[in-house]
């Protein structure tokens, strides 16, 4: 039989670490005018005109413009889905739309490599900026990454 103390340690370890998983906490991409919510251990890795990345060791966000000014709300579905494919992820699943003030978007889940994904282009109705968004999430972690995908909004 285990100690009490022991257990109530495991308990509370346990509590903490979920914890500061969940805790959210704004980030923010300035080059592009574009916020997001993200875990609070969140790491920035590369902030520039090209890329936004960041993660912890359950997610891994990478944000990226997209230089196609002809995409559109009605043909965005079909964009994320040649998007994903382009970039070698199967298993593409469970697509739907996501509206968050001025930004317009749409995601799809897939697997690359063994690794899950979210997969999302978002268009600024108000602006010309568009962005790809690839959330890349451990087991267990699907969830965390859809809120992180419905959190992104854009600002001036």
């Amino acid at each position: 039989m285990k100690n009490p103390v022991t257990i109530a340690f495991s308990l509370v370890f346990s509590l903490l670490s979920t914890l500061s998983i969940t805790a959210q906490v704004d980030m923010r991409w300035d080059l592009h005018g574009i916020g997001f919510e993200v875990p609070k251990n969140f790491i920035i890795q590369e902030n520039n005109a090209d890329a936004f990345t960041a993660g912890n060791d359950f997610l891994f966000l990478t944000i990226a413009p997209i230089q196609d000014a002809s995409l559109t709300e009605e043909d965005l579905a079909d964009a994320v889905v040649a998007m994903a494919t382009e970039m070698e992820y199967d298993d593409i699943s469970e697509g739907d739309e996501i509206e968050v003030g001025d930004l317009y978007g749409y995601y799809i889940k897939g697997v690359k490599d063994g690794a899950h994904a979210v997969v999302m282009a978002m268009l600024d109705v108000e602006s010309s900026t568009n962005i790809l968004v690839i959330i890349v999430y451990a087991e267990g972690f699907e969830d965390e990454a859809i809120n992180m995908a419905a959190s992104f909004y854009a600002y001036d």
